[in-house]
């Protein structure tokens, strides 16, 4: 286990300086402790995926700033952290909060059609491009994104991953994955979702709202990411399908292949 230890030891971040969203806008990103949460995640991509202090960040759906926060503590001042996402609320609070306090963290709406998020956006996700240059980050993270996503829309934000990720760069990819041990860990437990309903080349668990949770065979998730130019370097299994584990949804681990 890698120690969790920035450049500057004694950097403050922002839930030092009491920099929280509001419960009801914390909330709107899947609730639960909001500082634990973001504290796990900061550990994984620390462990997992290699992160040093000195790295550039983009968070793709960033929310109201649960991996911003507790990457204040640690990103150095030579370290560079960018998130966007669909939903203003979240991007603006972070904008008025976290940025004046950390000026390497910023932050962007995303004009990108959501239906719970952002109705009124005008561009699919599948046509969108990340407003970043070609080979920007030394790592990326997608909590909690393609479960919430169709497959043309992941397909496009994948080759916009790839894009965007520097020779080496590494990627935090979360899914709700299917197989035989899922499906088998599913039907003795019963889990926390089914995906009964299927679509195309995905698998719903509510057809009436079909981006509520998405979940995908893991060799197509996984072929995708390959024809991104991106190489899965390490798997961690999830909860949601009754398997013990102390993540709930599955993350997979690339690296820019090239």
């Amino acid at each position: 286990m890698i120690a969790l230890q920035s450049n500057a030891a004694d950097q403050r971040g922002a839930a030092d300086l009491g920099l929280l969203p509001p419960k009801d806008l914390a909330l709107c990103f899947g609730g639960g402790d909001f500082v634990k949460i973001g504290r796990k995640l900061l550990r994984r991509l620390v462990d997992w995926c290699g992160l040093l202090p000195s790295e550039r960040v983009l968070d793709v759906g960033c929310g109201a700033g649960r991996a911003a926060v507790p990457l204040t503590s640690y990103l150095s001042d030579h370290g560079r952290y960018e998130g966007f996402d669909t939903y203003p609320f979240g991007v603006n609070w972070c904008r008025e909060h976290i940025t004046p306090a950390f000026p390497n963290f910023r932050f962007q709406t995303a004009d990108v059609f959501n239906a719970l998020y952002n109705p009124f956006g005008t561009v699919r996700a599948r046509d969108f491009r990340f407003p970043y240059a070609d080979d920007s980050f030394d790592l990326a993270i997608l909590n909690s994104v393609f479960t919430h996503m169709l497959p043309e829309d992941v397909v496009g934000y994948a080759a916009e991953l790839g894009r965007v990720l520097d020779q080496g760069g590494r990627a935090y990819v979360t899914w709700f994955l299917l197989d035989d041990e899922t499906r088998g860990l599913v039907a003795a437990t019963g889990g926390t979702l089914r995906f009964a309903h299927r679509f195309g080349a995905c698998h719903l668990e509510n057809p009436d709202d079909p981006e509520e949770a998405v979940g995908y065979e893991r060799s197509f998730a996984f072929k995708v990411l390959e024809g991104a130019g991106l190489r899965v370097r390490g798997a961690y299994p999830g909860s949601w399908c009754g398997r013990r584990a102390d993540n709930y949804q599955d993350v997979v681990v690339v690296e820019a292949a090239r």
